[in-house]
């Protein structure tokens, strides 16, 4: 019988389900007839074992509670009774199971009769009657008394042989049902065992042919077939894996006739591989190729523009055998070149000899391979073998024939870019000599633009105000179109100067810790006069989870001076611009301008942020404009690593937005060196001896206000360290310091060399001169301090505010420095002019300075060579300098400045104001006469 091995499991599974069905079958049955018998014990014994003393106890309860009330003389209590005989009555109901119901119909009928006799006998005892009738009445509650507890008895009685009995029962029906269990599983086990070794043999069988014949497959063996020994599935296993065998066969001769075509195109890429000459790409490739196919000569022919076929590689060929050059259709080697076929020929008897050192011979077939290229023929590749010719050699020779193609035309082709790199070094080096030429020319033109302009505002500025003589209406109006076409003029003209040095990557960025709100609001006041003229409210919204930022504040505001003048330009009057800046993230921020003019259409957002590009140029604009700004707003913010965009609803407005990093890359440029604020250079110095805090604050506040300088100690000590350092022109002195009394210091200052005749001014709680009898004081002033009476005791002791010096203005041009002189003398301070660095320090050295006002861009001695001469001199240590530049500042000049300067002020659309603003902050102006 053939049965497969599916068959032969599936039988072997039946039987042993079989097995488990009658085993499962036989213990549900079992298990029936021992439930049968636990079921008779629970209903009619074990109920009997706890219902007796449940019984009794309420029998009891009900005798007791007739007992109470009777005692306590209260028919109340007696209604108490009769819920306790419910609860009986129900309870023996409750257990019908267990007891007989005759038996229980008697116990109940029983317990009622006692309990009406019990009532009637408590009522009439809690009535207080006695007599015979009464113990009748007694005596027969007695008797139903008994009656109960022996009916009680009988019925919650049970035999403890019959339950005996059932448990044994019980116990047999198990042990048989164990024994049955038993008997079919041994069997059952039989059967399978049985089943398992028939098909085990089988199995075990197939299983060594297989085992066998797949170790012979696994080696490489295929010649001998796995014997078929069954008809089972086994036996098609071994069927298919012959035919695997067979398919493996063939796929290993495939496999190694791919190995070895990979090979050669591998070992040819090798060969192939740097930067090399065509003629050394040609060379190598007929070198390997000869080699692999053992073939003992071998040429290469490249096809020239003229469509000549050259002689460029060669393999054991002398230089008298073959030809150099061939023509197309000449030859076998031209005649190869008119089609795309690999040809192969026998070679002709005696044309070539193979010689060597030992022997020498004819080859008997000749290759000739056409080198393709998209198509066409670029070169031959002729080889010649000894042997039969090889069509796995065809085969080869077709597969890296375009690759060999392919290096030929790009090794031509690097030779060809080496030559047209030579020429773009030669072309690169005069762009670099060029972009020198062009740096300064831009370095130039910055200043030669600049300076005659800033001299032209600055001029003009002064006629405006009204400085050198009123102005008529008409005047007044012209003198301002022309301060509002020149400023107009200076922005043009530095758009253009940073749009070229952000091409040429020396747009230089100077980042410092900012706040940000501060700054759009420095912007947005620079903007209030256009926007009160167009009637447009500013709004300024900026999330203070931002904090603060650290860019290049001058960038950030040309940024966004450019945004918020484009939304002023084109909002119509009576609506509202919006400047917000927004969280981007943790390390961005979004800067927004939002406008509610006349709106984008689609087609034109592709023209914004280009250079020179307006959406309303052409001879019918309506607004003024170059179109560089915004090409230059992104320029600057893409070169500090942000970006920008506009959306836009036509009549419903725009909204351009910046998002910029809060953090640009590098640390931030350290702050202008600058002296302590209480520093007046040229005024009387006065010495402020004070430990309150507020005190000292405002004594120093008052008299900086006022033009002196001052310094401050909190003890006596450092007062006397001071005094002995440093002359003074005055002294302020508490008399309650710390660490001694301000008597002992004023007596050490009088017995002092320095400072001994300097005036002091002791200031105390109680004004009393009796204090300081004996020594000698300018004035004793009252505390708290009237910084005014402070002011008339220094003017009292001859120390007056008055700067003794002036400023020395050093810049070439003319126009500059009659510019700054006018505003200068129209400020209070006397000036000293000078147009070159050589003539400034002999001023300097002549003169006493309270401030030098310097031009960077001067002929002979520059700006920085005065410098680092001027700190050399002794007076030229300390005074303060202001550079007032056009120049455009690298990091190197910015890092010398900070070491020389306190500060640099930017020729520009301010004139001379921004100057006048930095010199005041070092030199509280003279009150003019």
């Amino acid at each position: 019988m053939n049965l497969s091995f599916r068959s032969k499991l599936l039988g072997l599974v039946a039987t042993a389900g079989f097995a488990l069905a009658a085993l499962v079958l036989a213990s549900a049955i079992i298990a029936q007839r021992v439930e049968g018998h636990l079921d008779d014990i629970r209903q009619h014994y074990l109920p009997k074992v706890g219902l007796r003393p449940q019984l009794q106890g309420q029998f009891e309860r009900i005798q007791r509670a007739f007992q109470d009330a009777v005692a306590a003389s209260d028919r109340d209590k007696l209604a108490g009774t009769v819920e306790l005989k419910k609860e009986f009555l129900q309870q023996l109901a409750a257990s019908s199971d267990a007891v007989e119901p005759g038996l229980a119909a008697s116990l109940g009928q029983a317990v009622e009769d006692f309990h009406a006799q019990a009532l009637v006998v408590s009522r009439q005892l809690i009535a207080g009657e006695t007599g015979e009738t009464v113990v009748a009445k007694m005596s027969e509650m007695q008797a139903r008394q008994t009656r109960v507890a022996e009916l009680l008895d009988k019925a919650t009685v049970f035999d403890k042989a019959e339950l005996t009995n059932a448990f044994a029962a019980t116990a047999e029906a198990q042990r048989f049902g164990t024994q049955l269990r038993l008997a079919l599983g041994v069997a059952s086990l039989v059967v399978v065992f049985l089943l398992s070794l028939w098909i085990s043999r089988d199995m075990l069988r197939g299983m060594t042919s297989l085992t066998a014949g797949f170790g012979r497959f696994g080696k490489g063996d295929f010649a001998a077939a796995i014997p078929i020994v069954s008809r089972d599935e086994w036996g098609d296993l071994a069927r298919q894996a012959n035919q695997m065998a067979v398919s493996l066969q063939r796929l290993e001769s495939e496999r190694r006739r791919v190995d070895w075509l990979k090979t050669a195109q591998s070992a040819l890429s090798e060969q192939l591989r740097g930067e090399l000459e065509p003629r050394q790409v040609a060379e190598r490739a007929v070198s390997m190729l000869c080699r692999y196919l053992e073939c003992p000569v071998g040429a290469l022919y490249s096809l020239d523009a003229d469509g000549a076929l050259q002689l460029l590689g060669k393999h054991a060929l002398s230089s008298s055998e073959g030809l150099q050059t061939f023509r197309l259709g000449e030859g076998l080697v031209g005649q190869a070149a008119l089609q795309t076929e690999i040809m192969v020929v026998d070679a002709p008897e005696g044309q070539l000899r193979v010689t060597s050192a030992l022997a020498a011979g004819s080859p008997r077939s000749i290759a000739l391979v056409p080198l393709l290229r998209i198509g066409k023929v670029t070169g031959i590749l002729e080889l010649a073998s000894l042997q039969p010719w090889n069509p796995a050699a065809t085969e080869l020779l077709g597969s890296v024939r375009e690759t060999l193609a392919i290096a030929l035309e790009v090794a031509r082709s690097r030779a060809e870019l080496r030559a047209l790199l030579a020429k773009t070094q030669r072309q690169a080096e005069e762009l670099t000599r060029a972009g020198a030429y062009k740096s300064q020319f831009l370095a130039n033109m910055s200043h030669e633009l600049r300076t005659p302009l800033n001299a032209i505002l600055g001029f003009t500025q002064l006629l405006h105000e009204g400085e050198v003589g009123p102005l008529t209406e008409q005047q007044s109006e012209f003198l301002g179109n022309v301060l509002t076409s020149g400023r107009h003029l200076l922005r043009l003209i530095n758009d253009v100067l940073d749009l070229a040095k952000v091409e040429s990557g020396k747009l230089d960025f100077r980042p410092e810790s900012i706040d940000l709100d501060q700054t759009i609001g420095e912007v947005c006041a620079i903007l209030r006069t256009t926007a009160v003229e167009r009637q447009v409210r500013v709004e300024i919204t900026v999330d203070p989870a931002i904090g603060r930022v650290v860019l290049d504040p001058a960038r950030l505001k040309q940024v966004l001076y450019n945004y918020l003048s484009n939304a002023l330009k084109f909002s119509p009057a009576g609506s509202v611009v919006t400047v917000g800046a927004v969280p981007e993230g943790a390390d961005l921020f979004r800067l927004e301008v939002r406008d509610t003019g006349a709106g984008i259409q689609p087609e034109d957002l592709s023209r914004l942020f280009v250079e020179f590009q307006q959406l309303d140029a052409g001879a019918t604009k309506k607004h003024a404009g170059t179109g560089l700004g915004l090409a230059l707003t992104k320029r600057i913010v893409e070169a500090q690593g942000g970006t920008v965009g506009v959306r836009s609803t036509p009549g419903a407005g725009s909204v351009f937005h910046a998002v910029l990093p809060r953090r640009t890359k590098g640390e931030p440029l350290p702050a202008m060196a600058r002296p302590i604020v209480t520093v007046n250079v040229g005024a009387p110095t006065v010495l402020v001896v004070e430990d309150n805090a507020s005190d000292q604050a405002l004594i120093v506040e008052s008299l900086t206000r006022a033009g002196y300088s001052v310094h401050t100690a909190a003890t006596g000590a450092q007062a006397l360290v001071r005094l002995r350092e440093t002359d003074f022109d005055a002294i302020t002195l508490d008399l309650l310091l710390p660490d001694m009394s301000g008597v002992e210091v004023l007596q050490q200052i009088r017995d002092e060399d320095c400072n001994a005749n300097v005036p002091v001014i002791v200031l105390t709680v109680v004004a009393e001169k009796g204090a300081v009898a004996g020594f000698r004081v300018t004035d004793i002033l009252a505390k708290p301090l009237d910084t005014g009476a402070l002011l008339n005791a220094l003017q009292r002791a001859g120390v007056t505010p008055q700067r003794r010096g002036a400023v020395l203005v050093v810049d070439d041009d003319e126009g500059s420095l009659k510019l700054m002189e006018a505003t200068l003398e129209r400020s209070g301070y006397d000036t000293i002019c000078r147009k070159d660095g050589e003539a400034a320090l002999q001023a300097a050295a002549e003169s006493p300075l309270i401030a030098v006002v310097l031009d960077l861009i001067m002929p002979r001695l520059d700006g920085f060579e005065f410098l680092e001469r001027f700190r050399r001199t002794e007076s030229g240590r300390s005074t303060p300098v202001i550079v007032w530049t056009v120049k455009d500042l690298t990091k190197h000049d910015q890092a010398r400045l900070r070491e020389t300067a306190q500060a640099v002020v930017m020729k520009g659309n301010e004139g001379a104001t921004a100057l006048l603003r930095e010199l005041d902050a070092f030199l509280p102006r003279r009150q003019a006469s």
